[in-house]
């Protein structure tokens, strides 16, 4: 059986198992229905099966065992993460171009391309082997490329861009965008870090990328009509996101978050769908640069 069957098999037991707890029978039905459905060898013994799930746990980070009480497979909450979800998405995009590598006609994607994501490997293999990194950087709001020696730490995304985490000449943290990003070299240099950062904590209440270390995090309550808090519930706006009232005719949420620009261009992107409850400070802004809007006034 080869490597992109097993990858496969996999992904599918994934899909199975995000949906609903299992029993062998209902795995080996879906296997058999996948495998007329994809052209590849998925059914399985249930040897194979148990080698599987140790794959998918260090592979995706998915933990799924057998309960006895109920005697179905399911996901361990909390010896699961959710961070390789995209993995399976791209891997599911890549069985959809087949073996020839052509997007089919009738697959359409945005035009707009991410920029800046050939850095990627670069930046990758710079934070793996901890070399400094020399980048030349273009400042939206500078004329002059900007000569910057970095200490690369992480590669973050939000909408469609990839950000580079990192330390700068003077150990000072930095976020810089890759589609700025006009040159990049690998050096020589190494470096080291005294201290690790907890990214995941660094960004637990934000929205988006900017994060002001003077600003505190406040409960935000937000109203959305009941045709748009149907997104809302599907892909929720922050991982704190809470649903306050859900009565059919409305949706109201709650977050805990700083309030940023990124937040405040996202309440905004909702139109008349959306109305702010809480804090006062918050809807004063989404009201003023509302006005603006209508007026047709820049700010710079």
């Amino acid at each position: 059986m080869s490597k992109l069957a097993s990858l496969i098999r996999q992904t599918e037991i994934i899909k199975l198992a995000k949906r609903k707890s299992f029993d062998w029978e209902t795995l080996d039905q879906h296997l058999a229905r996948k495998e007329e459905e994809l052209g590849h060898q998925l059914c399985i013994s249930k040897r194979t099966f148990n080698r599987d799930l140790s794959e998918i746990a260090s592979l995706f980070g998915i933990a799924i065992s057998f309960d006895f009480k109920t005697a179905l497979y399911s996901i361990v909450p909390e010896d699961s993460s959710e961070e390789n979800t995209q993995l399976l998405e791209a891997f599911d995009m890549l069985q959809v171009f087949g073996q020839k590598g052509k997007v089919p006609s009738y697959l359409l994607f945005e035009e707009r391309k991410a920029k800046g994501t050939e850095h990627l490997t670069s930046i990758l293999a710079a934070i793996q082997k901890q070399k400094l990194v020399n980048i030349q950087y273009e400042k939206y709001w500078m004329w002059e490329l900007e000569d910057r020696t970095l200490k690369p730490l992480a590669l973050k995304e939000f909408k469609q861009r990839w950000y580079l985490l990192s330390l700068d000449e003077n150990n000072k943290f930095k976020v810089f965008g890759l589609d700025r990003i006009r040159n990049l070299e690998i050096l020589q240099e190494g470096y080291q870090v005294s201290q690790h950062m907890d990214f995941e904590q660094y960004f637990k209440n934000v929205f988006g990328i900017i994060n002001s270390p003077g600003n505190p995090v406040e409960e935000v309550i937000l109203t959305f009509t009941e045709f748009k808090g149907r997104y809302i519930k599907s892909l929720p706006l922050h991982a704190s996101q809470e649903i306050l009232v859900d009565d059919g005719s409305m949706l109201t949420i709650r977050l805990q978050v700083k309030i940023e620009y990124e937040l405040i261009a996202e309440i905004l992107s909702h139109g008349d769908e959306v109305r702010v409850e809480e804090p006062e400070r918050l809807r004063d802004l989404v009201r003023k640069k509302a006005g603006n809007v209508v007026k047709g006034i820049l700010v710079t």
